[in-house]
């Protein structure tokens, strides 16, 4: 074989080799910076190794998100009112607003999300549920992994908190928040079962401005009073997940419940006044609660782990003989575990008491 020729087998086995180990070696970063997770509705996707940057369409999930570490958001559902910024982290007050798929005629902004270039979309909530279908086509060829949570009641938090602790990488912080729900839940549990049941009053949920919405019995959104032992007077069928069924008053005024709580403080500044309200038992012995809402509603709306505090307020508000849990001290713990901030005695107080 002349001399020549001897070159350029050597320099074609060479590339050959370095083709072979760049291969090797784009596979492995690839290996090393992505892994493999089974989602809580049994799907398998695969993820960065490293997530910095999360974006959530579901509200509780975002809440969720900011617990274990606020500064992995790169949007927000909606825009904070500005009396619910102090009690929120700092790193969220300033988030863009990328919209979500909640609710009736909720909308996300592809566009502003795909500039937030997440690195991960985590979302979720109800187990089965069409807005599931219709986000996962909304997003279908963004080329961001969607991983799901599920949690309907309240008990299942802990589970989707650790779950995400696994997913973003903060296991610890996300046990000790999952720890803190378990032992909350267990001593309700404990307290409701030493209560008689001839001791656990009727309640009624008064939502809307006019306070003629409610929520049936079984409904995740009237769940607290249920966990709280007491009986949700509106008895029926909820017609979807949505919930907000209409009730005439004449309806609540047959109904005559011993306690009502209410989400709207439009409504609670004139039920005292109002001459159809002031016939029901709850109005005449000043047994009307109105619904802690800052940073968010501590009973719905969206449903979030500030539920966990929410179930405290309500067992105060339930069983005043019974129940002696200081719920300002405990509001302020909770804030600084969950929030991240330490509201003072006055401020918490204004937040539970209108």
């Amino acid at each position: 074989m002349p001399p020549g020729k001897r070159p350029i087998v050597a320099t074609r086995g060479a590339g050959l080799t370095a083709l072979v180990a760049l291969l090797f070696i784009v596979l492995f970063m690839t290996t090393v910076h992505a892994r493999e997770i089974v989602d809580m509705r049994g799907r398998k996707v695969t993820i960065p190794d490293k997530i910095t940057r999360v974006y959530s369409s579901s509200p509780p999930v975002t809440f969720m998100i900011a617990a274990v570490d606020p500064t992995l958001l790169v949007g927000l559902n909606f825009a904070l009112t500005e009396g619910s910024k102090p009690y929120m982290p700092q790193s969220m007050r300033t988030l863009p607003v990328l919209g979500g798929f909640y609710g009736r005629g909720q909308t996300a902004n592809i566009e502003m999300i795909l500039k937030a270039k997440p690195d991960v979309i985590i979302t979720g909530g109800f187990k089965n549920t069409p807005m599931n279908d219709k986000y996962e086509e909304s997003i279908k060829g963004l080329g961001i992994p969607v991983v799901y949570t599920t949690f309907e009641t309240l008990p299942e938090y802990s589970d989707a908190f650790l779950f995400l602790g696994k997913v973003l990488k903060r296991e610890e912080r996300a046990k000790t928040l999952a720890r803190y729900g378990r032992d909350t839940l267990r001593d309700i549990r404990t307290r409701v079962n030493a209560i008689p049941s001839n001791r656990r009053p009727t309640v009624y949920y008064a939502e809307d401005m006019d306070g003629l919405a409610t929520e049936c019995t079984g409904s995740p959104h009237a769940e607290l009073i249920e966990l709280a032992g007491a009986r949700n007077v509106a008895r029926c069928t909820p017609r979807d997940q949505m919930g907000m069924e209409t009730i005439s008053l004449e309806k609540v005024i047959y109904y005559d419940p011993e306690v009502i709580i209410v989400k709207e403080r439009t409504f609670y500044d004139k039920i005292f006044t109002d001459p159809g309200w002031k016939r029901i038992k709850a109005v005449k012995t000043k047994r009307v609660y109105l619904i802690p809402s800052l940073p968010f509603n501590w009973f719905d709306r969206p449903p979030s782990f500030m539920r966990y505090m929410g179930i405290q307020w309500l067992m105060g508000c339930l069983y005043p003989g019974e129940y002696r849990k200081d719920t300002v001290k405990e509001a302020q713990s909770f804030y600084r575990l969950f929030l991240g901030v330490n509201p003072t005695d006055a401020r918490m107080r204004a937040v539970i008491t209108p």
